[in-house]
């Protein structure tokens, strides 16, 4: 299953942060219906959208379930040419892992069926995240466990990577629901959470990632069989970001931990250029996104991602 540099592959813990697929099941990943640049709308959200009718509505944003698009305006962030850190290159040590040909995990959207609608979506996603100032470090997050942030953090990275049009790495940082080893199928190396305790004392060290060729795609993940209970170690994110921007990676999309109810996502915010938000339709709700871009800051929420449930 692997070649290059030895490597344990193997199966790991459920999946708990988003719901969990049955395997084989092509039409089983979430759709993503829109993302555009944040905009700033006083509107009342309508019945079927973000579905919170037991509290106040935010003026943040309106969305159209049915059309599948955002009211627009004026971006309320746009990134200019962001420097990069001077340095050397890190070394990069590669494991080679090919995914299995059948009983791919239904949230690959792009890989299962590509010429999908909702494959067609995260192609949209892309552009307009390239639109907002092409940001070389993405978090993915959410406001709650469920929302659907790792399926949206996957498929952006697979959009941005496709056909090899930009050299993109995918890293987990959600170190208490690990989930890249169910959907990837492997057991990485060294476990990326190690790796970041490693990395703060010695920065010069090699890095140990994944090589999907499949997917023009490099992943970091975290080792589920290794306990993590400890918050995210803030300085050692950033420092593993200055040292991976140097690496020649056009885009680092981070599958980040939820928002609310941990200071991880504002550890690792200073250190990223762009903070995009998963939402899921009838289930998040406008009170939580609100909680979310207060406690992040609204200076580094870039947009959000509707997904729906087929």
């Amino acid at each position: 299953m692997s070649s290059k540099r030895p490597g344990h592959y193997g199966s790991s813990p459920p999946d708990d942060a988003d719901p969990k697929p049955t395997f084989g099941e092509r039409r089983g990943a979430p759709l993503p219906l829109l993302t555009q640049p944040m905009v700033a709308v006083d509107v009342r959200p309508q019945p079927g959208e973000l579905d919170d009718a037991r509290h106040d509505p935010v003026p943040t944003l309106k969305i159209e379930a049915a059309t599948a698009t955002i009211i627009q305006g004026k971006p309320t962030v746009m990134m200019g040419q962001l420097s990069k850190p001077a340095g050397a290159p890190p070394q990069i040590d590669l494991t080679q892992h090919h995914l299995p040909e059948e009983r791919l995990d239904p949230r690959l959207a792009m890989i299962i069926d590509p010429d999908s609608e909702r494959s067609a979506a995260f192609r949209v996603l892309r552009h307009h995240l390239l639109e907002v100032g092409r940001p070389q470090v993405v978090i993915v997050s959410s406001p709650q466990i469920g929302d659907g942030k790792t399926t949206a953090a996957i498929n952006l990275a697979l959009a941005l990577a496709e056909c090899g049009r930009a050299k993109t790495l995918l890293i987990e940082t959600h170190v208490r629901r690990p989930q890249f080893t169910t959907i990837f199928k492997f057991v990485p190396p060294w476990c990326f959470a190690e790796q970041l305790a490693a990395h703060r004392h010695q920065p010069a060290m090699p890095w140990s990632l994944i090589d999907i060729p499949q997917l023009w795609l490099h992943v970091a993940a975290v080792n589920p069989r290794i306990a993590q209970t400890q918050l995210l170690d803030g300085p050692a994110f950033a420092i593993a970001m200055e040292r991976l921007r140097l690496a020649g990676y056009d885009h680092i999309v981070v599958d980040a931990p939820p928002v609310l109810g941990s200071a991880d996502v504002n550890l690792m915010a200073d250190a990223a250029d762009s903070v995009v938000l998963a939402l899921r339709a009838r289930r998040s709700t406008t009170r939580d996104l609100r909680r979310a871009i207060d406690q992040v800051g609204s200076a580094k929420v870039t947009g959000t991602i509707l997904l729906q449930d087929r």
